[in-house]
């Protein structure tokens, strides 16, 4: 009886074991199918544009609109740079432009006037070709006629010397519209001084628009620590703005669940702030690469192979970027943690 009691004991134990084992076998292989399916992973991070704001131009801050923490529209005022000496300028460059113009217009007067003095001289050329083609024709007229006795010898003498004063005044008129064409000015010069000023205005008023500083973007204001009357620089980044029209969770995913996500793919994300509220997402691609430390930036350099031996091999993680769809203004903050599972085909219906 006791032997017979110790072997059901035995088959007993032998059963619960095989239960156990089977029960682990088949959580492993639905978690494995899960992993395939919808992977997940609470290696995220909620993300949003950022931009650094900064003046393009150097100066005295004479007045701060914005505050810590602050929500600004697009185009809202954020800090306004002592705008009087760029004001100055712009003054100046206008006047600048003003002279500019002024000698331009006198040029082209006095360019017009020299065509004009150009056109008569062209106008006397003619004239002289006409008196020295009538002179030419007169003597030749009256030669054959003094030779035979019918005019007398001092008309054509006349005619002659009527026929060297017309050639002599041709080549005069000539010489005078050379004179008259070559003096004829051009106002290039002019114009490109015009356009010189007026690129210059142009860079002053934009000197001019650019202190006052406006928000490239709606979001919040992140890190404000200048006040009025600080000098800055140009470029020198004074604060951040945190936009908040596009919203992405960063998720690292191992390399090994990488197969089973695309771009396109819906997911579904939680914030830490509240878990309880699911915020639906759209896969917007994958990372191409990712920085290891064991990477040795020689350029050029022939391939390094670390002389080692890892036993054990831990999967690389690489980061996925999710758009939100519509997410929760509350539970949008830059750097939140976050929990990321991912779906494909019927589970996004």
């Amino acid at each position: 009886m006791r032997a017979a009691g110790k072997s059901r004991k035995s088959l007993l134990g032998w059963l619960v074991s095989l239960a156990i084992i089977a029960g682990a076998i088949a959580f492993s292989a639905s978690m494995l199918r899960r992993a395939a399916e919808a992977p997940a992973t609470d290696d995220a991070t909620i993300d949003a544009d950022v931009v650094h704001i900064a003046s393009a131009v150097g100066g005295r801050i004479v007045d701060i609109a914005v505050a810590e923490n602050q929500r600004v529209n697009r185009g809202d005022l954020l800090f306004q740079i002592d705008p009087t000496p760029y004001r100055l300028a712009a003054d100046q460059a206008r006047a600048d432009l003003g002279v500019a113009r002024a000698a331009l217009a006198t040029q082209t007067r006095a360019v017009e006037t020299q065509r004009a003095a150009a056109a008569l001289a062209a106008d006397q050329v003619r004239r002289a070709e006409a008196n020295l083609d009538l002179a030419t024709r007169t003597v030749a007229r009256l030669r054959p006629l003094a030779q035979q006795g019918y005019a007398p010898k001092q008309q054509l003498d006349q005619a002659e010397t009527a026929e060297r004063d017309a050639a002599t005044s041709l080549r005069q008129a000539r010489i005078q519209q050379a004179a008259a064409v070559a003096a004829i000015d051009s106002v290039a010069g002019a114009e490109a001084a015009v356009a010189a000023r007026t690129a210059a205005l142009a860079i002053a008023e934009r000197a001019l628009d650019d202190a006052a500083v406006r928000a490239p973007q709606s979001g919040h204001v992140v890190g404000l620590s200048v006040l009025s009357g600080e000098m800055v620089a140009p470029s020198q980044n004074l604060f951040t703005l945190v936009g908040d029209e596009d919203w992405a969770a960063i998720a690292n995913f191992r390399e090994t669940e990488l197969s089973a996500i695309a771009v396109g793919d819906c997911a579904t994300v939680y914030s830490m702030i509240d878990r309880a509220r699911p915020i639906r997402g759209t896969v917007q691609g994958v990372a191409a690469g990712v920085l290891t430390t064991d990477r040795i930036p020689l350029l050029r350099s022939v391939p390094y192979v670390e002389r080692s031996l890892n036993w054990v091999r831990v999967a690389q993680r690489f980061p996925v970027r999710v758009r939100l769809d519509n997410p929760p203004p509350g539970l949008m903050r830059l750097g939140a943690s976050a929990v990321v599972e991912v779906k494909h085909g019927a589970a996004c219906r």
